[in-house]
């Protein structure tokens, strides 16, 4: 569980570093990853402003329990925010000399291959709360880049 938290939170730093080198004035929200009632991360420049809740998970299916997606949900509606879930994963190994757009992705060069920032609405309901795959959320989710 330590473990765990440790991870998310590095991960929610190396998001509140990025934003911030990008201009963007960025909180972390309190209790995050604790509570479940906050998000991880707001973030706003001008018109852009997000709600953004992080996870740093290996995992071919990410998972969100019923009560923080939830939460998550309300918070986009009451502060008109866009709001992501946004997944880290590490880079993946690919065959030596293959040189395809898919490899160059996969071996990633700097975060914008890491993280997919996910609309809430590509989230498929489950009987224990909410799921995506890896493949739906490299194909839904944004890079990094479009959010800055």
């Amino acid at each position: 569980m330590v473990k765990t938290y440790h991870k998310g939170a590095r991960a929610e730093r190396e998001l509140i570093r990025f934003f911030s080198e990008h201009g963007f004035m960025v909180m972390r929200g309190a209790g995050s990853g604790t509570s479940g009632l906050s998000p991880d991360v707001l973030a706003f420049k001008g018109i852009r402003q997000y709600v953004i809740e992080a996870k740093a998970q290996e995992a071919e299916r990410l998972s969100i329990d019923r009560e923080q997606f939830d939460n998550l949900k309300k918070w986009g509606e009451v502060t008109n925010m866009e709001t992501y879930v946004a997944w880290r994963r590490k880079k993946e190994a690919v065959e030596k000399g293959d040189e395809s757009a898919e490899a160059w992705e996969k071996k990633g060069v700097g975060m914008h291959y890491r993280w997919r920032f996910i609309p809430l609405v590509f989230f498929r309901e489950n009987p224990k709360g909410y799921s995506i795959s890896w493949e739906e959320a490299r194909k839904y989710g944004k890079e990094i880049s479009h959010l800055i």
